[in-house]
């Protein structure tokens, strides 16, 4: 018996869900997901998939793929222990297995659907490379969307450009499962010099490709790393904690066998106004020296406007203006 939409849980996957045949939007609703990080915020996805149509059609597409264990969102606990700031899904265990099986992993349907099965998927698709995250991280679930804001922008501002591409896009997530860990030398908070061992997890890192370069045989790639300060406060660790180990990290052996050469910048978005922009700039100045070239700061409001790569809003030390990252 299928279940009428009036009778569908809101919060809990219906016993008998509705009918529905699987469409090649639907394939490409899960892979999007996937491609900004495993999680999105529901606006996000009407921008992509559903711009000129009413949040209401949106819904019901979606409202089929979540009862049909494509598709997640939060439940009523979820809701009520973690702050959840706007409507998300990420993908339901049968949406993760439908993409493994499409990028060619094999792992088997499960036998039920409890905690174990989840988790035993979950352990098979990360052996095999597939990050599917089953539960947002609930404290930083402003953040995580923030970055995939990024993502998005940039995306759309290489897309208007036939001079530039986007390549080797990679979340935090994956520098979790698979962390570079380097040693550098820096000074502690006496003053006094000494070696630190960190792991480094940017939130992203993404290429760009100058095509116009490429054809003339011109160094053509751009390689970024990305750290989001939604922080509103000082905080006198970003030197030591970030700056120092940022620097050593694009000069070290674990970042050219990563990414092919030692090259690269930090992109710097701050949510804490200009007076906190000015304190991680002066601490990078001190942390950094002679590499302060490697930082480019901006803030979440400049880079509402849609283009972070091409306008200028980076400031950088030293330079009295803001500049853009990429010159048309």
């Amino acid at each position: 018996m299928i279940t009428s939409k009036t009778n569908l849980p809101r919060f809990n996957r219906a016993k008998n869900p509705p009918g529905m045949r699987f469409q090649l939007r639907d394939e490409k609703i899960l892979m999007a997901i996937y491609d900004l990080g495993g999680l999105v915020a529901k606006r996000q996805l009407k921008e992509l998939f559903w711009p000129k149509n009413s949040w209401r059609v949106m819904e019901k597409r979606l409202s089929k793929l979540y009862h049909n264990g494509f598709l997640d969102w939060p439940n009523q606990e979820q809701l009520r222990s973690g702050p959840v700031p706007e409507p998300v899904c990420w993908l339901g265990w049968r949406g993760a297995l439908w993409l493994g099986s499409l990028l060619g992993h094999q792992i088997n349907p499960p036998r039920k659907i409890n905690e174990n099965q989840m988790r035993s998927i979950e352990d098979n698709l990360r052996r095999q490379g597939f990050h599917w995250i089953r539960e947002p991280r609930w404290s930083l679930l402003k953040h995580d969307l923030a970055v995939i804001d990024f993502k998005i922008q940039v995306e759309n501002e290489v897309s208007r450009s036939p001079r530039f591409s986007l390549e080797n896009w990679k979340f935090e997530t994956e520098f979790r499962s698979d962390p570079d860990v380097i040693s550098y030398t820096t000074k502690d908070r006496r003053g006094i010099f000494k070696q630190f061992k960190k792991r480094v997890l940017p939130d992203a890192y993404f290429e760009i490709i100058d095509k116009e370069r490429q054809m003339k045989g011109e160094p053509h790639r751009v390689r970024f790393l990305l750290e989001l300060d939604r922080s509103t406060h000082d905080n006198p660790s970003f030197g030591m904690g970030k700056v120092a180990p940022g620097v050593a990290y694009i000069k070290s052996p674990v970042f050219k066998s990563r990414f092919g050469y030692n090259s690269g910048c930090w992109l710097i978005v701050t949510n804490g106004g200009q007076r906190r922009m000015k304190n991680l700039m002066l601490q990078t100045k001190e942390a950094a020296g002679q590499d302060v070239g490697l930082f480019f700061f901006t803030s979440i409001n400049d880079i509402e406007g849609g283009k972070p790569l091409t306008t200028p809003i980076w400031r950088q030390i030293g330079k009295e203006k803001p500049r853009a990252l990429l010159s048309l």
